[in-house]
């Protein structure tokens, strides 16, 4: 499954496969976002593959994010494909612990 990327009022789901082949386009993506947004809510809840590339860069937007005093929301712990990828890389701490 291709990397889709679902926008509903701030709130973005990213459905399919993260990975280091499509994280360019991901940061690209999000990082305009967050220029025209004071908050931001994605769901990693629906990606059914992700890999250590993809933790680093939710990190460093969620980082990026809190230096421009803007408020980025990362749910998805449920979904045990991030959890055990953001366990590995120790990024796991930028994952709400509320549903939306």
């Amino acid at each position: 499954m291709a990397l889709e990327i679902k926008e509903n009022g701030g709130f973005f789901e990213i459905i399919g496969r993260v990975t280091a082949q499509n994280v360019t386009a991901l940061r690209v993506y999000f990082n305009a976002v967050l220029e025209r947004n004071d908050t931001m809510v994605i769901s990693v809840e629906k990606v059914k593959e992700m890999d250590p590339s993809v933790a680093l860069f939710f990190e460093s937007l969620y980082r990026d994010a809190a230096k421009q005093n803007k408020v980025l929301t990362i749910i998805g712990r449920q979904n045990d494909e991030v959890s055990r990828i953001m366990q590995a890389t120790k990024t796991a701490y930028i994952l709400g612990t509320d549903r939306v």
